[in-house]
């Protein structure tokens, strides 16, 4: 993350027109405040067209048309190698991430420093909220007991049962601070538990109350709370705005089984979802499922492309699953055994320090093929490599 205190880098974004649009879009629809619009506007949208690192080159005329829709501008001229034109996704996670924060920690604090908020860059506004959530994570556990008569029993799971927030109980507050205070995270942090205002809980509650997001709890036999999810209706369906376990990270593999239940039970919808995907789960079809059961070609290549490192999870990988598994991460040569030598060759070939470490079915090192100028028949093709090619990887 950039500190913001250098000077900005100029960058030629072609899709600023496009982020602006977003952006407003985004604050219209969670009718955030003036100043916070202002400040996604001015002090987001800067940050984000100088410094936001996750970005894509665009080389080309197609490579233009297929990201933006309209005529080509005379200002785009790929064939200038002088000039670097890049496109920023803003369904990118980890734009979604960062918005999500600032938004979070903007909105507890609009009425505190507002006046501040012309001054603050992105990475303050990300520190904050860090420091707090660190605080969050190491609180000790005070809440107020409750009549749990805010709390409606939705579905059962085994021994879990899933709970769902009223939104127009007078407990309502209390209950969040609960959960709150058990899980560890800031949904339920206010600064006054009773009437529900102040801090992070005060945004979730009138998220809640003007019924943008429904809050559901996946409880044990004593009522004790193991994950906060959070749904949002759309069309008709339901779809996932979050699920987390304690301290914000993913629930544990114990809870895992009751929350893919729960989601299949309200068929809840999320084509792509940082918080599954950090559990192990996906949405196929509308169906939740373990990343082990994907046979999908499909899915599997979405999944490696999201992190190589699922390779290590799927049962039954495909032939194109490990090629694009290899060359996302080398080093997944050393560790995967369904790999062909082909595979490990190509490996190999991004990365000269695996020739020590990987093993192939051939009576011969990786070093020792590099080196040599002999013919090699893998996978049913020859391969010729020479020392040239050393200095080359």
């Amino acid at each position: 993350m950039h500190s913001g205190k250098s000077k900005p880098k100029g960058r030629n974004v072609i899709n600023i027109k496009q982020i602006k649009e977003y952006l407003s879009h985004y604050a219209n629809k969670n009718k955030l405040s003036e100043p916070i619009s202002e400040w996604l506007q001015k002090n987001f949208l800067r940050w984000v067209i100088n410094y936001f690192p996750y970005v894509q080159s665009v080389q080309s005329k197609e490579r233009y048309s297929s990201l933006i829709q309209g005529e080509i501008p005379d200002w785009f001229r790929p064939q200038d190698e002088k000039i670097e034109f890049i496109y920023i996704d803003v369904k990118h996670r980890k734009f979604q991430e960062i918005l999500k924060k600032c938004i979070e920690f903007l909105a507890s604090r609009n009425k505190q420093i507002v006046h501040k908020f012309p001054r603050m860059s992105v990475p303050q506004v990300l520190d904050k909220w860090e420091e707090e959530h660190q605080r969050f994570a190491t609180r000790q556990k005070i809440y107020k007991e409750t009549s749990q008569e805010a709390l409606k029993k939705v579905f059962t799971f085994e021994k879990f049962n899933v709970v769902k927030f009223d939104y127009q109980h007078k407990e309502l507050p209390l209950e969040m601070a609960r959960e709150s205070a058990l899980m560890q995270h800031c949904l339920g942090e206010f600064d006054d538990d009773i009437l529900g205002k102040g801090g992070y809980g005060e945004y979730y509650i009138n998220l809640v109350r003007e019924q943008k997001i429904e809050l559901f709890s996946i409880r044990d036999e004593k009522n004790m709370p193991h994950v906060t999810i959070a749904l949002y209706r759309d069309d008709g369906k339901y779809w996932l705005e979050q699920i987390k376990g304690k301290q914000n990270r993913a629930p544990v593999e114990r809870y895992i089984p009751a929350s893919i239940a729960f989601l299949n039970f309200l068929n809840v919808c999320y084509p792509y979802h940082a918080d599954t995907l950090a559990m192990g789960v996906v949405n196929i079809d509308g169906i939740s499922k373990r990343i082990e059961e994907i046979q999908d070609e499909r899915m599997q290549q979405f999944l490696i492309a999201y992190n190589p490192r699922f390779i290590h999870k799927l049962n039954a990988p495909s032939k194109s699953t490990l090629w694009l598994a290899t060359l996302r991460d080398p080093n997944i040569a050393e560790e995967q055994n369904t790999l062909s030598d082909a595979m490990k060759i190509s490996a190999l070939l991004q990365q000269n320090l695996l020739m020590l470490k990987v093993k192939f079915t051939l009576n011969i090192t990786a070093k020792e093929i590099l080196k040599s100028i002999q013919k090699y028949k893998i996978g049913g093709r020859i391969f010729r490599f020479i020392k040239l090619q050393v200095g080359r990887v």
